[in-house]
């Protein structure tokens, strides 16, 4: 049995293989120990550190790095004189090194302005800043330079962590490190200081349920924790206890104030300090586990401290998470405010429903002559300037007189709605938001449909009565025979760019909603129509005019801007592309639907013969889809990115809303309102359904 033979020594020298390579002794990892241990100065203690530390940590490969970790951990733990050695020089080195910057510093960002902190990542990555020599945190910077050197500690297994920490952490634990305790003790003081000095802040104080600095937990966290610092070896559980009321109590306070924010406007600087100061409240909770677990001879909560510590370092020097989240906080921002508008537009029940019907009526008979005077602007040889001003004043005056007269435009509608779409996301859990979503989107859509029919059926009829009696008077066409010829090759869907227009237009409505929500939320953040009341002028003209004035600028400021907004943007995006030399235009389905009919009517009944008038109307319809259906879609997304529901979730929404659609199609397009039911936002429900529909935890099964 040659074979077997053969077999059976092949795979025994493999075993033994295995066996040696951790025994085999690695002379690198001896003469770089034996270098730290014997070095002299801090500054050669520091560099021959970090040289092993570099040689261990930054192998080409996972296996490779698995190996040497544990030869060196074998390599001290069977050689007591060497690890004796080793212990002594980790102590000095650990006593003259500062670890206040690393502890306090690192992930916890103070910079609340984006380009500027854009800017120094930037920098940072290319050419890490310098430090002092006594910061440790050049040791750091060194060693976890890389996603893969972070990756390599967070993903250590528990048994090699014991081993490793074990090297690391001195027998008698922070006894033997009076350097490194007082740091502790130094970074909690200071991380409690910056909460406290940030909770005394004017935009926090006018938000804080109590009134005397004293009394405020922001205030009472210093002293805990000075407490903490004095007491944690005499008495250290009634200590920490201490510390943790003090930063639960912290806690509470803060989501005070976000709920207030909810109601007075949000303001992203003072996000952003209330995200720091929670950040700085769970490092002061790991730090002071820190000290519990050189008590309790727990190593956890060391574990979680240099995760933190290592991760924080990673994420100081990384740009796109910097930016989502900057994002976020601007749609937080605005998406509240728009939220708040939104509900406006969505018919609760009958009367609203046909309500809508009238309104969007209205809105279309003005859109003739909106559309009207927007082809005699064309038809002038005017500047790309010129031509964008009048016609954005021309799209703004007529939404804004649409506003005013209560009339609707169903295109501005769906950023609204969706905004309020997210906060019924936000504000329901579990089943009941499932079923919330189903009926909230339908009767957005039956809204949507209601008020994009009664644009588009009073902009047709209307354009033919203006065009006959435009004839009448004039005895002669509105509009030119090359203009109207223009107007229906402009809208045809295959040998022109309607469907890239028209999507254009959708991103153009949803950044006129989001102007319009960032207005609202600055005059309620700064209180301006309360400064309007108080203005001086009142002792003239009465306090109760002024006080009026100050209702009607908070009730339009929003409708207002958006509406202006939306204007001349229309207007002078193809002016301005025009000049960049890009082809680039607008298609607003209604202000098209409205030149569209004005050219039919040009043209009369020989119209319906030509294939080209079936074309434009498909043309209208992929208009119709893609300006409700991409502003709709960004802003929902951006809203509930803006409330941090996950990617997986988002997609599970869609695909519930689709099952429905498919399930109960009637109900997303005909009215089913009952007397009983209400807005879905009504807040003395809490945004609760009235009539659950009870196959959502079904479809979630």
């Amino acid at each position: 049995m040659p074979f077997l033979r053969t077999t059976r020594r092949f795979f025994r020298q493999r075993r033994l293989g295995r066996r040696t390579i951790f025994v085999q002794p690695d002379r690198n990892l001896r003469e770089r120990t034996q270098s730290f241990c014997e070095a002299s100065t801090a500054m050669a203690r520091r560099r021959h550190l970090v040289a092993l530390f570099s040689y261990i940590w930054h192998r080409p490969n996972e296996r490779g790095f698995a190996f040497v970790l544990l030869r060196w951990i074998r390599l001290l733990e069977q050689n007591k004189e060497l690890r004796l050695k080793f212990e002594s020089s980790w102590k000095v080195f650990l006593a003259e090194h500062d670890t206040v910057p690393l502890l306090s510093d690192t992930g916890l960002s103070f910079h609340p302005a984006l380009i500027p902190e854009v800017f120094r990542r930037f920098f940072q990555r290319l050419l890490p800043s310098a430090r002092e020599d006594e910061d440790i945190g050049r040791l750091f910077t060194a060693i976890f330079s890389s996603p893969h050197a972070v990756r390599r500690f967070l993903d250590l297994d528990g048994t090699t962590f014991r081993r490793l920490i074990r090297l690391l952490w001195p027998k008698h634990g922070l006894a033997a490190l009076p350097r490194l305790r007082e740091d502790l003790c130094q970074s909690l003081i200071l991380l409690a200081t910056r909460v406290a000095g940030r909770g005394a802040s004017a935009a926090l104080r006018r938000r804080s349920t109590t009134e005397r600095v004293e009394d405020s937990p922001f205030y009472k966290l210093i002293i805990a924790t000075e407490t903490f610092v004095q007491s944690v070896e005499k008495d250290p559980h009634s200590a920490l206890q201490q510390l943790l009321e003090a930063v639960q109590a912290c806690r509470a306070e803060m989501r005070q104030i976000h709920a207030h924010m909810e109601e007075a406007g949000v303001s992203t600087s003072l996000v952003f300090d209330l995200n720091s100061m929670d950040a700085s409240l769970d490092r002061m909770q790991q730090i002071a586990a820190a000290f519990m677990s050189n008590i309790k001879q727990d190593l956890r909560p060391v574990r979680q401290l240099l995760t933190a510590l290592i991760e924080g370092r990673l994420e100081d020097t990384r740009i796109l998470p910097l930016i989502r989240q900057n994002v976020n906080l601007l749609a937080r921002k605005t998406v509240e405010r728009t939220g708040h508008s939104g509900e406006h537009y969505i018919a609760n029940n009958r009367e609203e429903y046909w309500q809508m019907w009238l309104a969007a009526a209205g809105g279309g008979l003005l859109t003739v002559f909106t559309a009207a005077l927007k082809l005699r602007i064309m038809e002038s040889p005017h500047s790309l300037f010129v031509e964008g001003f009048l016609i954005g004043t021309d799209y703004a005056i007529s939404f804004l007189l649409m506003h005013t007269l209560g009339l609707a435009l169903a295109t501005k509608q769906p950023s609204m709605t969706a905004a309020a779409f997210a906060g019924i996301v936000r504000e329901n859990r579990g089943v009941s938001r499932w079923s919330k979503i189903a009926e909230f989107a339908a009767r957005i859509c039956r809204t949507q449909l209601a008020a994009a029919f009664g644009n588009v059926l009073a902009v047709c009829l209307g354009a033919v009565a203006f065009e006959q009696l435009w004839v009448r008077i004039f005895s002669a066409p509105y509009l030119p025979q090359k203009t109207a010829a223009y107007v229906y090759e402009s809208l045809h869907p295959l040998t022109s760019g309607t469907a890239i227009y028209a999507a254009v237009t959708g991103v153009i409505l949803w950044l006129a909603a989001v102007i319009g929500g960032w207005c609202e939320n600055f005059a309620v953040y700064n209180r301006i129509p309360q400064a309007i009341a108080q203005h001086p002028l009142g002792t003239k003209i009465g306090a109760r005019r002024m006080q009026r004035l100050a209702n009607w600028f908070e009730n339009n400021i929003s409708g207002w801007s958006t509406n202006i907004t939306l204007g001349y943007m229309l207007g002078f995006t193809p002016a301005i592309a025009h000049f960049f030399g890009v082809p680039l235009d607008v298609r607003h389905v209604t202000l098209s639907t409205g030149m569209m009919a004005l050219a039919a009517a040009r043209f009369g009944l020989s119209t319906l013969g030509h294939h080209w008038f079936y074309m434009a109307i498909a043309g209208l319809g992929i208009t119709f889809f893609l300006n409700l259906g991409v502003s709709f879609l960004i802003a929902a997304n951006t809203g509930l990115r803006a409330y941090n529901v996950p990617h997986h979730e988002r997609m599970q929404i869609l695909k519930y809303l689709v099952s429905q659609i498919f399930r109960s199609p009637i109900r997303f397009v005909l009215p089913m309102y009952g007397k009983e039911m209400g807005p879905l936002s009504d807040k003395n429900s809490g945004g609760a359904a009235e009539r659950p529909y009870h196959d959502a935890e079904s479809w979630r099964a």
